[in-house]
């Protein structure tokens, strides 16, 4: 085996322009690796590719991407040696084996990463907008929609950090994530997301209803990205997706599956954003991974400013259309000054807890606890089925689902499993300190005797 310790710009072929060659060759290198005998488009990884195949592709490219440059049989010849056949040294101008690894390193302009010898691909790609060489720095018509958006100041200023530490620490990944939601349809959640994703590129974003697919099987796409907006969130408390999306939020490295291959242990560095028109009360009591909002405003659909709204809208898909104006609101964002007390890692809820927040989170444990007591008191209630204490701790005292068992627990009563009402399987019942239920009837002091079905229904009162 010869191997040709190669320089730039010095070449032995005549009948070209040696500049010529060393383009031509960086470009092809830049386009393809090679695997398994078979060579792979970095854009496109999901299919081989013969030698025959990437050299009719090479000729057609250099003819579009190069115009300038005057093909003849002896450049291409000397280029499909250099960057396909011959072994040796010049890293950026021959097709390099590919160790079949993706990674996203945002910042990162290379797509190719090379580590001792062999390829990795970077899925990250810098936004077209900014190479354009924009120096002015403005929020534009996206000012007057954050304006619009967020009706409290201090909820705006809060993600408008948060999406500026992303930018400007774009190699890095937050540890908590924004989370908009909102009673009425057509505040702008959309529209924000459809912004977001043009500011981090559409090559580097994805928008997927509910977390399905981020937590689901084959999510590997989905963790290579930088920015992933979910829309329409709503699980169920403690599910596994709810744990497995924490666990996305603030790791840098997890699990991931690709069709076809084994899972993989993943570098990620995704920012998420979420998106429900559901009270997102499957959060536990003071999560500090999600930073809640409530964007209900007067311009919703249907609302008493509806058209007004929508004609402000309508000017940001106007505006953010235009990649000049990307530029400049990406230049604002990274000019901007974080406040002392802002952190990306650490969500302060006491400092920075939003009004939904608190509810979501149970407007205070103490005053849930006592409420609760004393609808059960003032209801002469010994007992209560599981999923009637949901409806009440959910509905009238609008507290976090996830509290139920530890308020129930604290308030003393107990938990078992209990058949009644002609039911042939048992259900969750719940039970005052010093009474029983047995044979199909509840006990209790000073003689206290009742069927539990009668009971149950007399005393419960199901909160819609």
């Amino acid at each position: 085996m010869t191997v040709t310790m190669m320089k730039p710009h010095i070449v032995a072929a005549q009948g070209f322009d040696p500049e010529h060659l060393t383009t031509l060759s960086r470009a092809l290198a830049s386009w393809f690796v090679r695997l398994d005998n078979s060579f792979f488009d970095v854009d496109d990884l999901g299919h081989k590719r013969s030698r025959v195949d990437v050299e009719h592709v090479a000729v057609i490219r250099f003819q579009e991407e190069f115009p300038g440059i005057p093909l003849n049989n002896v450049l291409l010849s000397a280029v499909l040696k250099r960057a396909i056949h011959t072994r040796h040294t010049v890293i950026d101008e021959t097709i390099l084996p590919w160790n079949g690894r993706v990674v996203c390193r945002p910042g990162d302009r290379r797509r190719i990463i090379v580590e001792r010898g062999v390829a990795t691909i970077n899925a990250w790609k810098e936004p077209a907008y900014r190479r354009f060489g924009v120096g002015d720095a403005e929020y534009g018509v996206a000012g007057e929609f954050f304006d619009w958006f967020f009706t409290r100041p201090a909820e705006k200023e809060m993600f408008l950090n948060w999406l500026a530490w992303s930018l400007q620490n774009e190699g890095d990944k937050p540890n908590w994530a924004p989370f908009f939601y909102s009673a009425k349809m057509g505040t702008g959640k959309s529209a924000l997301g459809r912004l977001l994703i043009r500011l981090f590129g559409e090559a580097n974003a994805i928008t997927q209803n509910n977390i399905d697919k981020l937590t689901g099987r084959f999510n590997m796409t989905l963790l290579r990205s930088k920015l992933v907006v979910c829309e329409e969130v709503n699980l169920r408390p403690g599910s596994g997706d709810a744990n497995t999306l924490k666990t996305y939020i603030t790791e840098k490295f997890t699990a991931g599956e690709a069709k076809g291959k084994e899972t993989e242990r993943v570098e990620q560095r995704v920012c998420l954003v979420l998106t429900s028109n559901h009270m997102p009360f499957w959060i536990e009591p003071e999560d500090r991974r999600y930073y809640i909002v409530n964007v209900d405003h007067e311009g919703y659909a249907r609302g008493p400013r509806a058209e007004e709204f929508a004609a402000l809208v309508g000017r940001l898909e106007d505006w953010s259309a235009d990649p000049a104006n990307i530029a400049r609101l990406y230049n604002a964002l990274m000019q901007r000054q974080l406040q002392a007390d802002f952190s990306a890692k650490t969500l302060n809820v006491d400092t920075h807890g939003t009004e939904i927040m608190r509810q979501v989170f149970g407007n205070g444990r103490a005053t849930i606890l006592d409420q609760l007591k004393e609808h059960l008191d003032a209801k002469r209630q010994h007992a209560i089925a599981e999923t009637d204490v949901v409806e009440v701790v959910t509905g009238k005292l609008h507290a976090n689902i996830n509290t139920t068992k530890h308020l129930m627990s604290d308030l003393g009563w107990s938990k078992s499993a209990v058949k009644w009402g002609g039911i042939d399987y048992a259900r969750a019942l719940w039970v005052r300190p010093g009474y029983v239920v047995e044979r199909g009837k509840i006990f209790g002091p000073d003689g206290f005797e009742e069927a539990l079905g009668q009971h149950l229904n007399d005393e419960v009162e199901v909160i819609r």
